[in-house]
């Protein structure tokens, strides 16, 4: 019986658009609240079953060894401080079981990841990555023909367009369209879909990568208000 029971996290990039917070830290190490990113990460997939985990480590990837050395399901593996993403998961692919879940070690949001499983192995594709629709990073301004202001909408959702959120399915055939110099989210993924081999799995609640120090902030202002979205289900 098909199952997958294997979570790929990468967390080897430098972060550097979290300026001063990520020379001295890797950025899955940052903390929201009171532990890493990391953890909340993990928290996620753990509401839905017993899963092992394989953090694919670079940039100081020996914070990240340390912290998780006494966790028994968690394997952290150096992939180098400079290898891509889709170089990362071919460095582990003796690791891995025939199919798998890979996802950023640093974007959080309430997947529902046994639907998420159902779907990729109900399919016969080698791929699937969960896409959402991205929020705005700007206001929007409606205004008629005589270029009178209507309203203002703050910051919405951009309904006709989707973006991939990680949260990805793959079997092993995904290593015949990754090597040690792949970028995960270009050529592999372009060639699959030229090939007919990727799918979409549908997300329509919350999600927010930790990309930038404004959506750090958002992070920790949610986690101090008593909510933690990306641990909320319907």
């Amino acid at each position: 019986m098909k199952k997958i029971s294997q979570i790929v996290l990468l967390a080897g990039g430098k972060g550097t658009r979290m300026g001063e917070m990520t020379k001295e830290v890797p950025k899955p190490m940052v903390p929201i609240g009171d532990k890493p990113v990391l953890d909340h990460l993990i928290q996620i997939f753990s509401l839905f079953g017993k899963f092992e985990f394989i953090i694919c480590a670079g940039y100081l990837g020996d914070q990240i060894q340390d912290y998780y050395k006494t966790n028994k399901n968690i394997k952290v593996i150096d992939t180098g401080a400079e290898t891509p993403t889709g170089g990362r998961l071919f460095n582990i692919q003796e690791h891995l079981d025939e199919n798998f879940i890979v996802t950023y070690g640093d974007g959080l949001a309430n997947v529902k990841i046994n639907d998420l499983i159902k779907f990729h192995l109900g399919n016969e594709n080698i791929g699937t990555v969960t896409v959402a629709n991205p929020i705005s990073r700007f206001g929007l301004v409606n205004f008629d023909s005589n270029y009178l202001v209507k309203d203002f909408i703050e910051k919405p959702k951009m309904k006709d367009s989707y973006v991939n959120i990680g949260f990805m399915a793959f079997n092993k055939n995904i290593f015949k369209y990754v090597n040690e110099t792949s970028t995960l989210e270009t050529d592999p993924l372009i060639k699959l879909t030229e090939d007919s081999q990727l799918r979409c799995f549908l997300h329509d609640g919350y999600f927010e990568p930790m990309d930038t120090y404004r959506e750090y902030l958002n992070m920790n202002k949610l986690l101090e208000r008593g909510s933690a979205p990306w641990l909320k289900y319907d």
